[in-house]
């Protein structure tokens, strides 16, 4: 293979070619050794005279031969590095040949935002298109272009340099919008690649950026005003910088429109991770201004499975801000599976982003399994470990929201955790190795476990056999237990999450919850050893934690350092238990229809049983893989390169793809912002561009291509070795009849 890299870097388009092309070289160099032995020489007196008339002209004979042979080897070569598609290394070569070594890189910014259409005119996508069609068939220079993608969608385009123009625009021509998100650090991150690849094949580099200068495009802000990767103007600058050492020169044709304004619906979740049948459904959505004037009376409608569902109305939303609000559906979800909530805002230039869906799977009730380690007696008046919990989840006769399930810690081994959101011990010893692993594919595919400890719990073996760290399950290593000289209370100082927050307002309020006179005369000793990766929810009076927690894959692990029952901690005989559990239970549940709500450019993965047929919103089937995931094999989807919904034949599985709502803000920038930005003269960035760039059509010179040239070349050589061919022939026939009548004489 070494042997072979020395062919890439020759001045050629397809190096391949030519290499192929000079080996043929050998054939008439082959077939005139051949003739040399064609014949046998046998010395005989008559002949001797021959000879020496023959002698005289020796030095002319081979003298043709060896023209002949040069003509025939010079013209293999020239249709060789003709088809090949010679590069002109030189100014004064390239303007004889014609220059063909002429590159353009094009990095055409075609992400969703593109598909804006101002008030009575095309789309900016549709504008780009036109300008690149009708500059690759309007211009007069021959060379080789790439056109790349500047948005997180690579496919579709051209990433390497085609010198077929006609083709090229073809393809371009055939372009629709992508849904995909703006990245121009890719797409020039492409485009420098090939300029070095190309860097001795072509004289004359340049590159084209064709952009609607977009804020999110080069520095995408926040609802607050500040940047939210603070590195794309940084990076965006050093790419073009070093497309600029490789000799490229730079230009920004700005087609976007200086009035571009947007209203897009940039988040849809619930505002509990969990939806119920037959019980009202409360959703979080979240309005991006992206225009130059406050929003008064933002009206969002909801739709239930495509069925309206109602609708709230923001008051005001400030230029680049976002405003977030909580909404109750007017229709209650009556049918258990999965169904489809959608939030639409009015239509304006940005159709693709003014829809938002989610797709939520909805059960009957969350069910939970309660691991209970010390066993109640009734006869002794003993209430179980898992009493005070069960109750509290399940308070009611009917219509809980949680189903719990209560088993022994020797029943964990043999009990199925597929249908459980929640696994939670109390007072159990250590489960075995089995059932670690078993809880450890619980959490990561997106379940809560819950620890809560007790007099038969020891630190020291849970901590061995879940671990801490990166690779563990604990948040904290739990330690001995502890006896304070005095009861102990709960610190909700500087602990404001979503468990303590509703005590804290109800306090402030004045409103008693029984929360700050919890006496504990007991506790387990956490201590955290990542702080990074863990959070502390709750304290008690001496600093010290008492409730912890982690996400691990995409489910939450947490542990207690109080009883949930009453032998170490009063807890559980106030009010505020229950809705301390209720609290406790929404922030650790993961959130588990995630996995069906994705932005364009994921995808998603299903049991390997599942085999039915899948359809995007355009119609069009999908293409599943079959793919190995831990020690279970699962069906993979490609990436989702189109916003809407997809679903399978039955339509018993859904998944919403939307759009990056980071690219909300199409605010555009100024020709002397974006200059700025990438270390560019304002000169080089043309706003409201009428055509691209086009050579003058005088310059015949460089306007011609050097492999036709070099193709006329060769048929030139192969016709004047022809006609010396037959020239020479002549002239031996004529020689030797002249020889043949002086013998006869």
């Amino acid at each position: 293979m070494s042997l072979l890299l020395p062919i890439a870097v020759l001045p050629f388009v397809t190096p391949w070619l030519f290499a192929a092309g000079a080996a043929a070289v050998s054939i008439p160099i082959v077939i005139h050794l051949l003739n040399r032995r064609r014949f046998r020489i046998q010395a005989w007196a008559a002949m001797e005279f021959l000879l020496a008339a023959h002698r005289r002209n020796v030095r002319k004979l081979k003298l043709q031969r060896w023209l002949l042979l040069l003509l025939r080897c010079l013209a293999l070569l020239l249709l060789a590095a003709g088809i090949a598609q010679f590069l002109p290394p030189g100014s004064v070569l390239g303007a004889i040949l014609g220059n063909a070594s002429r590159l353009t890189v094009v990095v055409w910014d075609n992400a969703y935002t593109t598909q804006y259409r101002p008030a009575g005119q095309k789309t900016i996508f549709v504008r780009a298109r036109s300008l690149l069609t009708h500059w690759l068939d309007g211009t007069s220079v021959q060379g080789r272009v790439a056109i790349i993608s500047g948005s997180k969608n690579p496919h579709g385009l051209l990433n390497e340099p085609a010198p077929d123009l006609a083709t090229v625009s073809h393809l371009v021509a055939s372009q629709k919008p992508t849904d995909a998100a703006v990245d121009l650090a890719a797409g020039l991150k492409r485009a420098l690649n090939v300029l070095q690849k190309q860097k001795t094949r072509a004289n004359r580099k340049r590159l084209w950026l064709i952009t609607d200068d977009a804020q999110a495009a080069f520095a995408p802000l926040n609802s607050a005003g500040t940047a939210i990767q603070a590195g794309t103007p940084q990076r965006l600058k050093t790419l073009i910088t070093e497309i600029r050492k490789t000799g490229a020169t730079v230009r920004v044709f700005d087609v976007g429109d200086p009035h571009a304004n947007n209203m897009a619906i940039t988040d849809l979740t619930l505002a509990r991770h969990f939806a119920l049948i037959n019980r009202p459904l409360r959703v979080r959505i979240s309005v991006f201004n992206a225009t130059a004037m406050p929003q008064a009376r933002v009206n969002v409608r909801l739709f239930l499975d495509q069925v309206a569902a109602g609708s709230v109305t923001l008051p005001q939303i400030n230029p680049g801000s976002e405003v977030t609000v909580d909404a109750t559906l007017g229709t209650d979800i009556t049918v258990a599976g999965m169904h489809t909530i959608t939030a639409r805002l009015p239509a304006d230039g940005l159709i693709i982003d003014n829809t938002r869906r989610l797709v939520v799977h909805a059960h009957r009730r969350m069910r939970v399994l309660l691991v209970d380690g010390a066993t109640g007696d009734p006869m002794a008046n003993r209430l179980a470990s898992t009493a005070w919990l069960s109750t509290a989840l399940a308070p009611l006769a009917h219509g809980n929201t949680f189903a719990p399930h209560v088993i022994s810690a020797i029943e964990l081994s043999s009990q199925s955790l597929r249908h459980y959101a929640a696994v939670i011990f109390s007072d159990a010893p250590a489960p075995g190795s089995r059932s670690v692993q078993r809880l450890r594919s619980f959490v990561h595919a997106g379940g809560l476990l819950l620890i809560f400890p007790g007099p038969a719990v020891t630190g020291r073996t849970w901590s061995a056999a879940l671990k801490t760290g990166r690779t563990g399950l604990l948040p904290a290593v739990m330690g001995r237990v502890i006896e304070p000289a005095k009861a102990l209370h709960f610190n909700f100082s500087g602990t404001g999450n979503v468990i303590t927050e509703p005590f804290l307002a109800a306090r402030q309020s004045g409103i008693h919850t029984g929360v700050s006179s919890v006496a504990t005369t007991h506790y387990l000793a956490l201590r955290v050893i990542h702080p990074n990766l863990c959070q502390t929810l709750l304290s008690f009076g001496n600093a010290q934690p008492a409730l912890v927690s982690r996400r691990v894959g995409r489910g939450e692990v947490m542990v207690a350092a109080f009883t949930c029952d009453t032998r170490w901690t009063d807890f559980p005989a106030q009010p505020s238990f229950l809705p301390f559990v209720f609290q406790m239970m929404y922030f650790g549940i993961p959130d588990r229809n995630a996995r069906w709500n994705l932005q364009v450019a994921g995808r998603f993965t299903l049991a390997a049983a599942s085999t039915e047929a899948w359809r995007g919103p355009n119609g069009k089937s999908l293409d599943l893989r079959d793919q190995r995931m831990g020690s279970r094999m699962v069906i993979s989807s490609p990436r989702l390169w189109y916003a809407g919904l997809y679903r399978n034949a039955t339509r018993s599985h859904l998944v919403a793809v939307n759009v990056d709502p980071t690219d909300a803000d199409i605010r555009h920038l100024p020709a002397a912002r974006i200059a700025a930005l990438l270390g560019l003269p304002v000169a080089d960035v043309v706003s409201a561009p009428q055509h691209l760039f086009r050579a003058p059509v005088n310059q015949a010179s460089i306007g011609g291509n050097a492999g036709q040239r070099l193709l006329l070349l060769a048929l030139l050589v192969l016709l004047a070795e022809t006609l010396l061919a037959r020239a020479f022939s002549r002239y031996d026939r004529s020689g030797s009849r002249t020889k043949k009548g002086e013998s006869k004489t």
